[in-house]
Order: C-alpha cells, then sequence, then structure tokens
C-alpha cells in the first residue's frame, strides 16, 4: 500500500485533537510531523497539546513549534494583535476536561516553517498539509522558499466560509486570526497546486449530537471517554449560545473529506480572497464561486456532503469498522 505523506498544521484545541486522532488511525497515511501554530490556545499550549494528542495516541511523529503570532504581528515585531479569544471554547488546557500527559522528547527543537521546507524538498510533489489553524507557518513558508511551496501535492485547510462566520458575521476563527496568511497563501499557492477551503458552509451540516457522543463513550473504550471529556466543554458552549446538546467537531470534517473527497458535494472551483483592510469585515473570505467577478480560480470550495456517509467513517476511522456497523444498527 502507498501510503500518503502529511504534515498536520495544528493549533490544538479540540476539534484539532479529534481531527488528529483520526487521522492517525488512517492506515493509508504516514504522518510526517505535526506543526504547532497560535490560535485557538497560545503557542506553548498548541504545542503541547499536539504532544499530548501523540503521546495518548502511541505515535512517535514529533512536534514542530511554529508561529507564536499572527503575520502581522510578526511583521511588525509585536505583541499578538489580537488576542486569543476562542480559548474559552476549548477549556483552560484548550482540550477540554481531558487531562492527558505527554512526553517531552516528542516537541521537536526544529521550527515549522524549516521543517515543512525540508519536508517538501525531499518529497515533492508527495506531501500533503492539511491544516486545522490560521494559516501562519504555510505563508512564512512561502514567503522563505515560495518555489518549494510550490511542489506540495494539495493542501487541506479548515476555515472561512460563503455565506456565515463564526467569530463575527461574516468571519470564521481560522482565517479571522490571520487573514493576510489566508490571502498570501491562496494567492501564491492556488495557481499552482489544489487547494480545498473547508469552510463553515459544510462544516456546519456534521453537528454531532449527544446520541452520537453517548455511543463513543460507551462503546469506544478510553479513545471514546478522552473523546467525551474534551466535548463536554464544547456541549456546555453550545447549549449556552444555541440552546442545543451537541456541537460541530469543525477540523473532523476536513480530515474524513481528505480522506475520502466523495463525501463533498456541490464542489465549486473558485477564486478566494481574505479581507485585511476591513475592521468590520476582517477576516471575511470572499468566494466568487462561479469566478464571475474575479481572476482565475485558486481553491476548491466544497458546499454540501453526505453527513450520513461522514459520521460513518468517523466512527470507521476512530474505532474500527466492527463499532461502525453496531452504530448503524443502533441508530436504525
Amino acid at each position: 500500500m502507498t501510503r500518503r505523506k502529511v504534515i498536520i498544521d495544528t493549533d490544538p484545541g479540540i476539534d484539532d485533537a479529534i481531527a488528529i486522532m483520526a487521522l492517525l488511525q488512517a492506515e493509508d497515511v504516514e504522518v510526517l510531523g505535526l506543526t504547532s501554530v497560535a490560535g485557538n490556545k497560545g503557542l506553548d499550549h498548541t504545542t503541547t497539546n499536539a504532544a499530548r494528542i501523540l503521546t495518548f495516541m502511541g505515535q512517535r511523529a514529533q512536534v514542530y513549534p511554529g508561529a507564536d503570532r499572527n503575520l502581522q504581528a510578526i511583521e511588525a515585531e509585536e505583541a499578538l494583535l489580537r488576542d486569543d479569544e476562542a480559548g474559552f471554547v476549548h477549556g483552560v488546557s484548550g482540550l477540554g476536561n481531558a487531562d492527558l500527559p505527554y512526553d517531552t522528547s516528542l516537541i521537536a527543537q526544529q521550527q515549522a516553517v524549516s521543517f515543512i521546507l525540508e519536508q517538501v524538498r525531499r518529497y515533492p510533489g508527495q506531501v500533503d498539509i492539511i491544516a486545522l489553524g490560521p494559516l501562519t507557518n504555510l505563508a512564512l513558508a512561502v514567503r522563505e522558499d515560495p518555489t518549494a511551496m510550490r511542489h506540495v501535492r494539495q493542501i487541506h485547510t479548515m476555515g472561512g466560509g460563503v455565506y456565515r462566520g463564526n467569530r463575527s458575521p461574516v468571519a470564521e476563527f481560522n482565517y479571522w486570526f490571520d487573514p493576510h496568511a489566508v490571502d498570501l497563501v491562496f494567492q501564491e499557492l492556488g495557481p499552482y497546486l489544489p487547494i480545498y477551503m473547508i469552510g463553515l458552509d459544510v462544516t456546519h451540516q456534521g453537528i454531532i449530537n449527544m446520541n452520537y457522543l453517548t455511543f463513543m463513550q460507551l462503546e469506544g473504550g478510553e479513545l471514546g471517554q478522552v473523546i467525551y471529556d474534551m466535548m463536554a466543554v464544547y456541549i456546555h458552549q453550545y447549549w449556552k449560545q444555541d440552546h442545543y446538546l451537541g456541537g460541530v467537531i469543525h477540523d473532523l470534517m476536513a480530515v474524513v473529506g481528505y480522506l475520502y473527497p466523495k463525501i463533498y458535494s456541490d464542489v465549486y472551483h473558485a477564486h478566494v480572497r481574505c479581507v485585511t483592510d476591513s475592521e468590520l469585515a476582517y477576516g471575511q473570505t470572499i468566494v466568487d464561486l462561479h469566478q464571475a467577478f474575479m481572476n482565475k480560480a485558486n481553491a476548491y470550495v466544497p458546499m454540501d456532503a453526505d453527513i450520513s456517509q461522514y459520521k460513518y467513517y468517523v466512527m470507521e476511522l476512530l474505532f474500527g469498522s466492527t463499532q461502525a456497523k453496531l452504530y448503524q444498527q443502533a441508530k436504525s
């Protein structure tokens, strides 16, 4: 079996953690390493959280620390210009109520940008990047060596939205956190390689209810209990905000769609820009689905998904086909 080579760029975060756990279970994927970035929490937290996930899953891949603030703050040599405002959603540690130890040897001395470029040069045209947080590390890698980054095989990024936001009425959190990085990555790499923007329009379709989570807890062993413990904080936030018992694991949709792209439908080849020059619309993705007003397409944007199939694949990845089939029987 030929295994796909993957770098996970991430800011764990509850939804990042569950998505990473699922991807680590995929037999046809070789995870080259995780690169951490500030976003859901500060860099120290996201780096150690990535190591916690790897330790819990028994993986020996390493975490390569990346950007501790957004591109604008790095360029200005200033502290983070926009505060970590998603932290409360993910709990104090960033992993909800889960208390996971970590192996310090899994945190590499090598930095994220150096690692990304090293792997892309070593395996030109073979490395996929799954970006589950702000795109700061990718933008810095493009700045350092745009030619090398054009040899990434494909990028799947969870972020943005065509018709909705979650940090503001129009901006999704990951892209709001560093819109300058988003715009740079899409403009510089979109003409050369496939970029899949997995936005809120499709991730919000994959809402996980309490029946699904309870099945994970009852039938998923230690992993199921850890996921349930992490999701407890999410559930509390969704109840306070929407009076809904459950939650959306946004990054999980990006991972499952990467592994099983046929779950997506209504996939548009579109031109995407990210707003950087407006306080009101800061971080908004402007998506020309029909290429009517802007330049050549630079992204693939799915707008719909087969949610029944998605939920089956989630169960299968995390707990195996037997448990996935059992869930199908239990819900019917």
